[in-house]
């Protein structure tokens, strides 16, 4: 049976937005920014796809440059500019060491002139000049590398984002607050082209209900499924995304400083430290299994312990020190022999009838911004329309009334007092939303019950968890102990807590106590797959 949405189902909309990680959360921003009328359909929560799975780096690609890519590392550079400037409260410098050995494909002077260049292109004067160190220096770095063949390091700078889920919600929510609808858990079925712009039918995921939705334009940002949309759209042809897998590992903290690593055959990888953990990743290989199982198998976990265990030899690193594993798929737009010199360049394609279904394909995560502006550019030619993006200069809802660094000692010392709340809590809100802390900070105070952290591995309140599902779209448990919060990355990911947590978010969402019930099932089985190598 058929259920429209009342408030959009007589309405042509200019764009329909088919997929809510980062990409499409920027289209559906630089539309409504601009005027247009957007919404935007995901067919499971903001962020859950490979948005949410990435090594967590706002970076230039500083490997690229071996493929020759300048065109793109110049991009990212500019780009990962662009989110600092804009989100200084989700994104932090992260100084970063390359360890170089004898057998290296690389040696110190290659190293050297590739990290000077990096320094050349970056739009970030603030951030310190790169250096190359002898193997004496590079040891006081981090005294835990293997000292065998060890020559030296280089030292460079790219930028850590602890939560790029917080980033895609910022996004989501600009978006709502330029007018756009943004709907999760709507599942695209069908795409019909019609003279003058498409229809959408589209199913609930969670309740099962069905609904159509018109526009006179859509784009196609569904990631990894962007092949999947195109067929329900009868766009016929080859598929033009070449997916790989990436897989991460989480294990207790094992230095202090961020590595790049060169394995021994030739492929890089980070260990980095965030928080009192370690992240390990990612690989890059071919995948043609299921998009919506995807999980770290055995062979990959084994690669990155040995690899990591060959350069930080001191330290026990086996299966049963990883405390979980996380796993996405890179939906590239080109192929090639080598999954990791594949390159990440986006492609916006015209298709369907008459132009009007744009698919952008491809890109990388710190490229977001300006892969969303290509494909409103896009969009507005097809609508005959001259307007320029404006989302380089427009503040995202979290924006702080000054340099992040001064609201920290003036500001959060102030709502500290206002609302009766320690600092470090109060920091650690402002950390993940930004001005918006002080909305969670509202909620705390008008309920006591909802000011408690919820864990020692977090400094997460259960306020959060109200305003999650208040403002920010969550509607299971997953979305917001996954996609919503830092205890979602701690070391036991929220899970002694899911009870406690799932009764704060039923008492929003009106479940039942089977539903609550289930929920925390759910929630308790999502986890198990990312123990399951």
């Amino acid at each position: 049976m058929s259920v429209p949405d009342p408030q959009t189902s007589s309405r042509i909309f200019d764009l329909i937005v088919v997929g809510g990680g980062i990409t499409g959360a920027g289209v559906a921003r630089d539309a409504a920014l601009r005027g247009l009328s957007t919404i935007l359909l995901e067919k499971n929560d903001f962020s859950s796809g490979v948005s949410s799975k990435t090594t967590r780096l706002i970076h230039g690609g500083l490997r690229y440059l071996a493929n020759f890519e300048m065109d793109l590392v110049a991009e990212s550079l500019r780009e990962r500019a662009i989110i600092r400037r804009l989100a200084p409260y989700l994104v932090r410098p992260l100084p970063i060491v390359i360890p170089i050995y004898k057998q290296d494909a690389h040696g110190r002077f290659v190293i050297s002139v590739g990290i000077h260049l990096y320094d050349l292109l970056s739009h970030e004067k603030d951030v310190p000049h790169y250096f190359t160190s002898n193997a004496e220096k590079t040891l006081q770095f981090e005294p835990r590398l293997n000292r065998d063949g060890l020559t030296g390091s280089a030292l460079f700078y790219d930028h850590q984002i602890l939560m790029p889920e917080r980033l895609v919600i910022e996004n989501i929510i600009s978006a709502r607050e330029a007018g756009a609808r943004l709907l999760n858990y709507r599942t695209v079925e069908k795409i019909v082209s019609l003279d003058g712009g498409v229809l959408v039918s589209v199913r609930d995921s969670i309740t099962g209900e069905w609904g159509e939705f018109r526009a006179k334009t859509l784009v196609n940002a569904a990631g990894p499924w962007i092949d999947a949309v195109r067929r329900a759209g009868g766009v016929e042809g080859k598929k033009i995304i070449h997916p790989t897998k990436g897989i991460h590992l989480v294990l207790p903290k094992l230095t202090d400083q961020a590595l790049f690593v060169n394995s021994r055959d030739g492929r890089m990888f980070f260990i980095v430290p965030f928080g009192n953990l370690s992240l390990i990743g990612t690989t890059d290989t071919k995948y043609g299994g299921d998009l919506d199982e995807v999980h770290a198998g055995a062979d990959d976990v084994d690669y990155l312990l040995t690899e990591s265990a060959r350069i930080l030899p001191g330290l026990r690193m086996t299966r049963e020190s990883i405390l979980y594993t996380y796993a996405g798929i890179r939906p590239l737009a080109f192929a090639g022999k080598s999954e990791s010199r594949i390159s990440r360049k986006h492609r916006v394609l015209a298709e369907g009838r008459e132009g009007r279904i744009i698919t952008i394909a491809g890109g990388k995560y710190t490229t977001y911004r300006n892969m969303a502006k290509d494909a409103v550019d896009a969009v507005c030619r097809v609508l005959g329309l001259r307007t320029g993006s404006a989302t380089h200069t427009t503040p995202l809802p979290g924006s702080l009334p000054a340099v992040y660094e001064e609201y920290l000692r003036d500001g959060v010392p102030e709502l500290s007092a206002k609302y009766a709340i320690d600092a470090g809590t109060v920091e650690h809100l402002v950390s993940h939303y930004g001005s918006r802390a002080e909305r969670v900070l509202a909620i705390a105070r008008d309920d006591s019950r909802l000011r408690a952290q919820i864990s020692h591995d977090s400094r997460d309140i259960y306020a959060q968890v109200a305003y999650s599902v208040q403002e920010e779209g969550a509607r299971t448990l997953q979305d917001i102990v996954l996609r919503r919060m830092q205890i979602g990355i701690s070391a036991f990911r929220g899970l002694p807590q899911a009870g406690k947590i799932a009764d704060v978010a039923g008492a929003q969402l009106k479940w039942s106590s089977d539903e609550t019930a289930a929920q925390v099932a759910d929630f308790e089985g999502e986890l198990k797959k990312d123990r399951g190598y």
